[in-house]
């Protein structure tokens, strides 16, 4: 829904909730609300599941629940729960299939110092219970035989929970079933600024006029530290606090169209990585660049990116270039996501900063906030996500 005409400041809040962004965390804790009896509003300063959510590959890394020991890991672990759970939620309530498969995946390492990295990776990942399989360039080679000869790994490693799914229609399917429960949704609507009452939010003020609710929380991805410094400025937060920091990495990506599907798994190298659908689009990505806000593409990367792409997968020299595209992702300044509430502030929280794990990480962040903003017992350690942790 949208709404061009301003808002009076009325002393009842229109909203249980007040979301500002409508990115896949915005939407998952929206979703996760309203599942359980409150009325959201969410607010995004242009259109709903466009930005850095729409923008990522889908790629969901294997976790396990029960040998998670750090708070980071057991995130990751009950994500990877929730997503199975969830896609099938979505898919019963609104008939879109985010197309979430369990297929596995590769990852591979043609140069010494990135084997010795991957290697120090997955030995991480076998402490936290996750199944790895190491094999042989060879056995990469007869497991995936569109993969160029000439590619010889020093390291390949197999994990078979790997999972994917098509983050586009993830983000429709959330977008509806919050619709049908009721979330009002406020697009091309910019925060400017918090009004406060001692220690609580009484409104937002937006480009539309002010908003109120009972409970705020800022989920603006890239975005979101221009609004965390401008409401702990007026609680009295020095610069010198710890405080939110988050600063935007672009992701440019782009899409091949190889016919009919013919490799079954995604194939991870480094930063970079093939990533199959069902309907045999391929998406190659992605880069780290420091680029401030800019979401523009350049022609420099995507020739990169296909030259990458073909340079592992001969076959799709012939695809036809269907899209490119960049996304921003929020990166917090020491890789941890911001989830928790805002301190010195009764009635605001944040959830970001969630860099490349946004989509993945979205559920466990949903449900875990969602807990805390209803008043419910978190039992989950997040301290390490608090906002000012050190």
């Amino acid at each position: 829904m949208n709404s061009d005409s301003p808002r009076t400041l009325s002393s009842s809040p229109s909203a249980d909730c007040l979301i500002i962004g409508g990115g896949v965390i915005g939407l998952s804790l929206a979703y996760e609300l309203a599942t359980h009896g409150m009325s959201v509003t969410l607010l995004e300063q242009a259109s709903v599941g466009k930005a850095a959510s729409w923008a990522g590959a889908g790629l969901l890394p294997p976790a396990t629940v029960g040998q998670a020991v750090e708070p980071q890991e057991q995130l990751r672990a009950l994500s990877h729960q929730l997503h199975a759970e969830w896609s099938i939620r979505l898919r019963e309530e609104t008939g879109i299939d985010n197309q979430l498969e369990r297929c596995g995946g590769y990852y591979i390492a043609r140069k010494a110092g990135e084997a010795a990295a991957l290697a120090t990776t997955m030995s991480q990942w076998i402490e936290e219970g996750i199944a790895v399989e190491r094999i042989s360039s060879d056995e990469l080679h007869r497991r995936l035989p569109p993969l160029a000869t000439a590619v010889q790994a020093r390291a390949a490693y197999h994990l078979p929970d790997e999972a994917i799914l098509r983050n586009p229609r993830h983000l429709q399917a959330l977008h509806q079933a919050c619709q049908q429960r009721g979330v009002v949704f406020q697009e091309t609507t910019a925060a400017i600024e918090f009004q406060l009452q001692q220690d609580r939010v009484a409104a937002l003020v937006t480009n539309h006029g002010p908003f109120t609710a009972d409970r705020y929380c800022i989920a603006a991805g890239a975005w979101s530290q221009r609004l965390t410094d401008s409401l702990l400025a007026q609680v009295g937060f020095s610069h010198a606090a710890k405080t939110p920091e988050i600063e935007p990495i672009r992701g440019q990506m782009l899409l091949l169209n190889g016919g009919t599907r013919f490799l079954p798994t995604p194939l991870n190298e480094g930063p970079r990585y093939l990533v199959p659908r069902q309907d045999g689009l391929v998406l190659v990505g992605s880069t780290v660049e420091e680029a401030g806000f800019d979401c523009s593409t350049t022609e420099e990367i995507a020739c990169e990116l296909r030259d990458f792409a073909c340079e592992l997968v001969p076959r799709l020299q012939d695809a036809v270039v269907e899209q490119t595209w960049a996304g921003l992702r929020p990166a917090s300044i020491d890789g941890i996501p911001y989830i928790g509430a805002m301190p010195g502030i009764a009635n605001a929280y944040v959830a970001a900063g969630h860099f490349r794990s946004g989509l993945h990480l979205s559920p466990a962040t949903a449900v875990l906030l969602g807990r805390m903003i209803r008043g419910v017992d978190v039992d989950f350690d997040l301290s390490p996500f608090r906002v000012d942790r050190s």
